[in-house]
């Protein structure tokens, strides 16, 4: 995107703080595309940038009437942008530690256990248990909502509990895989996978 020049920045941002919405437009403009280099350097995440980027002079527009009183707006701006950048990192990082811990736990376990069916993945797993073939749902359902043993879940459904066994180490691997994937998607709001790689 094209930078503009900006004559009288002063008259501009009081304009702004009155609500002129194109004057809003020509300062968007002039600092959309630095403020974007600027953003990238720290997340390296185009899709991260981007959304700090629309967050910031989303900011910038609902407390418009802020603007009387800066005196250096390219200062204000870059301070603004800085704290947003190192909030969505705070943030990226943490959930990136939260999908480590819990991918530890899957692999540690080789099962999903009832504390973490509690956790925020809840509906990602109930996604993924929708998705199974039926043979393998009704094994993951009677095992872990049910709590059934693997001999009860064989008489259930007239098969072997080693069969029943086999459905849910496919199952577990399944809905394991899927929310790891999904995850990742998310993970792309936040876009952990690229700011920490």
């Amino acid at each position: 995107m094209t930078e503009l020049p900006l004559h009288n920045e002063e008259k501009l941002l009081l304009q702004i703080a009155e609500g002129d919405d194109k004057a809003f437009a020509k300062l968007f403009y002039a600092y959309h595309h630095k403020l974007t280099a600027f953003v990238f350097g720290w997340t390296k995440s185009e899709m991260a940038t981007e959304e700090i980027v629309q967050e910031v002079f989303l900011k910038i527009w609902t407390n418009r009437q802020a603007l009387t009183t800066v005196k250096n707006f390219n200062n204000y701006l870059y301070i603004l942008s800085r704290n947003y950048t190192f909030n969505s990192l705070r943030k990226l990082a943490h959930d990136r530690q939260k999908f480590k811990e819990w991918a530890r736990r899957i692999e540690e376990e080789m099962d999903i256990s009832p504390d973490v069916l509690k956790e925020d993945y809840t509906p990602l797993i109930e996604e993924a248990i929708a998705q199974l073939p039926q043979q393998q749902q009704k094994v993951f359902i009677l095992k872990r909502y049910q709590h059934l043993k693997y001999e009860q879940i064989g008489k259930e459904m007239g098969i072997s509990p080693e069969t029943a066994r086999k459905h849910m180490a496919l199952a577990t691997k399944n809905v394991t895989e899927y929310v790891q994937k999904n995850l990742r998607v998310i993970a792309i709001i936040f876009a952990a996978s690229l700011v920490f790689t």
